[in-house]
């Protein structure tokens, strides 16, 4: 009898294992989807500083256009104070292939 009663035990314990490794997974896969998302959101947010600096790059070159062709002072002022400095090469449109 001593023997059926250590056997159910040991069933009892087998038992349990399965269950307590499913609330050991469900846990894992909620913090799983917690990082995933942590990890899109920071994807989302480096993809979209590189956008945002292609776009600065382009916006800056317009500004240094403009105050080329203007010969804008305050244009000139406004990027040397950001730390832009404008350095005006002397070809043609034609000799470097872009035109006007």
């Amino acid at each position: 009898m001593h023997e059926r009663g250590a056997l159910n035990i040991l069933l009892v314990v087998l038992a349990a294992v399965p269950v307590v490794v499913t609330i050991v997974n469900f846990a894992l896969a909620r913090a799983n989807h917690a990082l995933q998302v942590d990890v899109a959101r920071r994807q989302h947010v480096i993809v979209e500083g590189a956008q945002l600096a292609r776009v600065n790059q382009l916006l800056i070159r317009q500004i240094a256009l403009a105050a080329i062709r203007k010969q804008d002072r305050q244009l000139h002022a406004l990027l040397s104070r950001n730390g832009i400095t404008i350095k005006v090469s002397h070809t043609s449109p034609a000799v470097n292939g872009r035109g006007g």
